[in-house]
């Protein structure tokens, strides 16, 4: 299973947009009160969100030429990526491999900024977490188009990963996007190896007949500001 171009996807606020319940989840909170502050100005910001026409991301599928578990090292369309040894166990089976980007725009940074200006800052935060969840709701949409492409093939497909995740150095982000090639995405890296816009991911999906879709590794995670370690260990409290 292979593309010689990067596959798009754009998509609407509203059609990516996060729940309450999900907005509360990072939040910490556990009631949705109509008259809760994060509540009243997640219903204000909401509709100024609505014209964000930047949302947009997509795949480019690239042959697996071989994998080295306990090197941590995949070779893909005759080009080494490091991911670290749990990262590059999860891409057992994997014959080809879907590398990702997704961003939700610059909208969200835009205006958390001119909200930490004010000293808004919890609405800032608020408008933080919301970009945070659509870029990853945009990207669940974009996961579910390539798994039902890949079982028209009678092929499975991974988890998606990320640099930052499980000890996969950013530094490997150089050699993803060189890999992922021209896009319309519109993201770039800074020197350091960080996206602009800031709400934006990037990645690998393993695909392959004999690929399994493992658990995410939370529990042993070390990434402390993950959103989703975050809402995993505020459901175990409730």
């Amino acid at each position: 299973m292979q593309h010689s171009q990067f596959h798009s996807y754009r998509f609407t606020f509203q059609e990516v947009s996060p729940t309450l319940d999900d907005i509360f989840s990072v939040l910490r909170l556990d009631q949705e009160e109509e008259d809760h502050p994060a509540t009243v100005f997640v219903n204000e910001i909401f509709p100024k969100l609505h014209g964000n026409k930047d949302i947009i991301g997509g795949y480019n599928i690239l042959p697996v030429n071989k994998i080295q578990i306990r090197e941590g090292m995949i070779e893909i369309a005759g080009t080494n990526l490091h991911l670290e040894r749990q990262i590059c166990s999860y891409m057992k089976g994997a014959t080809s491999a879907a590398l990702f980007l997704c961003t939700a725009g610059n909208i969200f940074t835009k205006l958390a900024n001119q909200l930490t200006n004010k000293g808004d800052l919890l609405e800032a935060y608020i408008v933080d977490v919301i970009g945070s969840l659509t870029v990853e709701n945009a990207m669940d949409k974009i996961q579910d188009i390539l798994s039902s492409e890949a079982s028209l093939e009678n092929l499975n497909i991974s988890n998606r990963y990320s640099p930052g995740y499980c000890n996969w150095h950013l530094a490997s982000q150089e050699t993803l996007f060189h890999l992922i090639g021209t896009n319309p995405t519109g993201i770039s890296l800074s020197e350091s190896c960080l996206m602009q816009p800031i709400k934006s991911v990037s990645g690998i999906i393993a695909i392959g007949a004999e690929v399994k879709k493992r658990a995410y590794g939370c529990p042993v995670c070390k990434n402390q500001s993950c959103i989703y370690r975050n809402i995993q260990r505020h459901e175990e409290r409730a």
